[in-house]
């Protein structure tokens, strides 16, 4: 896996590298040497500098160029840092005069190299300096971005005003500012370079393929279906049986590695469901007008054997009912549980209920849904979603993953981001499919976090490869389901 870190953790990172002997100039010098040597350069070049390291990092770049005959027009923003400065003079001792004030630049060029704001910057910029951000967005050039998109705050991936840009070149760790909300429509291609920064800190983990095919080993023959788990699909009601649909759809937990499912139903739609399971068995719980009643010996009936159950999806707004079943669930059954869509939104009339399971817990909220379960705002959870993820996974002893542009995915105290989604993922059922590719894993024994940002991984996987067949706007959640069959490759160990 990949690390990335937040701003805070990345500055002590760079501060223990610095104490340890490698001074900033010199880091500056690598970032320029790194950023350089990474890509073609030709036509006319602008490198716009502020008045911090990242500046300084514009005017080590003009540095190298001209050694290797480029010569580029840097404008200043205001005067440079003191590091900056020591660039600056060694470009006017080369005898460099196109060192020029912002005021002064045209932005009528073929590449801009975005050196203003580093990942420090926080808040909104002012009006000077939005309008410098406008105009290079404006400007039609190639925009290469230093270690972060002006604008862009490196952690939370908001802004109110950045620069889009075509490539971000990040130094030695990715901010997690760069793949969360906004950031990863701003940053354009992304490449992270080694100047020789010390990683001294526990980042945040991004997940990778080889992350994900580790999990899935080649099977040994002489195997049967109990060997791999049985799982159950607890959801549905009148207007939603399409959402239990998806999740048990080609039977997402089998083709996900599960060896036995279940889908329980209210019974009122038992020949609803019959016709379109053909794999799986269709159970029921007693109901009202298609709503699921609590009943205790119901619920003990049919979970006999089960390994893992997913609880939720389409399983309607009787909150309280529903929440009934829950409680009783994970309070008596030391299995594991996903509780999704509806299942959350009746989680939350009493979260506490958490503090007493005895199940293995996974919650797979979105945003609106992590602010009702937590109390959060939905801007404080988008201003800080790791944090937010991660405190509620700590006091409740459960499994957040908290979807998004990335998902976060917690217990409380490693911290993953999967972040190969897209908005081909932006449409209902895209979550009903997650949990069921989920399911299939938990009940075959793969852990909880695990399972959690694999399945995660693997749904984005899907999504992505039948883009090219059917656009970003084309593709339906029951697509992915049948194409979840198809990615994982056990004889290679690949995906």
């Amino acid at each position: 896996m990949k690390n990335a870190l937040t701003t805070k953790q990345m500055a002590y990172c760079d501060g223990k590298t610095i104490d340890g002997g490698i001074s900033s100039r010199e880091l500056m010098r690598r970032v320029a040497d790194a950023i350089y040597g990474g890509r073609q350069w030709s036509g006319t070049i602008y490198i716009v500098c502020g008045k911090g390291n990242n500046g300084g990092d514009g005017l080590a770049l003009a540095c190298v160029m001209i050694d290797n005959g480029i010569f580029p027009k840097v404008f200043l923003c205001s005067q440079a840092s003191q590091d900056g400065r020591y660039y600056q003079d060694i470009l006017m001792s080369k005898g460099f005069k196109d060192i020029y004030p912002v005021e002064s630049c045209d932005y009528d060029c073929d590449i801009i190299v975005d050196c203003i704001f580093g990942t420090g910057f926080k808040g909104q910029p002012n009006d000077k300096y939005a309008d410098i951000i406008k105009k290079i967005n404006d400007s039609g050039a190639y925009k290469i971005s230093v270690d972060i998109p002006s604008g862009l705050d490196g952690d939370s991936g908001r802004y109110t005003t950045c620069v889009v840009a075509d490539e971000t070149v990040t130094v030695e760790y990715a901010k997690t500012g760069l793949y969360l909300n906004d950031g990863k429509d701003m940053i354009g291609k992304l490449s992270i370079i080694d100047v020789g920064i010390g990683l001294f800190v526990d980042g945040v983990n991004v997940v990778e393929d080889k992350d994900v095919a580790i999990l899935f080993p080649k099977r040994k023959r002489n195997t049967h279906k109990g060997t791999f788990g049985k799982s159950a699909l607890l959801g549905g009601c009148g207007n939603y049986l399409g959402a239990v649909r998806l999740a048990n759809m080609g039977l997402c937990a089998l083709r996900s590695g599960g060896g036995l499912n279940a889908v329980i139903v209210p019974q009122s739609h038992r020949g609803h469901m019959l016709g379109t399971v053909v794999e799986s068995t269709v159970l029921t719980l007693p109901d009202d007008n298609g709503y699921f009643l609590f009943d205790k010996d119901m619920i003990d009936e049919e979970l006999k054997g089960v390994d893992a159950l997913a609880i939720g999806m389409g399983m309607g707004g009787r909150y309280d009912e529903n929440a009934k079943i829950i409680d009783y669930i994970i309070r008596n059954y030391p299995i594991k549980v996903i509780i999704d869509a509806d299942g959350l939104n009746s989680l939350a009339t009493d979260v506490e209920m958490l503090k007493c399971a005895k199940a293995d817990i996974i919650l797979t909220p979105h945003v609106k849904e992590m602010s009702r379960l937590s109390g959060k705002s939905v801007q404080d959870i988008l201003n800080e979603p790791i944090q937010a993820a991660k405190d509620f996974a700590g006091r409740y002893g459960v499994t957040v993953l908290l979807k998004g542009a990335s998902s976060v995915i917690t217990d409380g105290r490693e911290v993953y981001l999967t972040v190969n989604g897209g908005a081909e993922l932006s449409k209902g059922g895209s979550g009903d499919t997650l949990s069921g590719v989920m399911l299939g894993m938990l009940s075959q024994g793969i852990p909880t976090v695990e399972s959690a940002y694999s399945a995660s991984y693997l749904t984005a996987f899907a999504a992505r490869k039948l883009v090219g067949e059917y656009s970003e706007y084309g593709v339906l959640p029951s697509d992915v389901a049948r194409e979840i069959r198809m990615i994982i490759d056990r004889q290679n160990g690949k995906i």
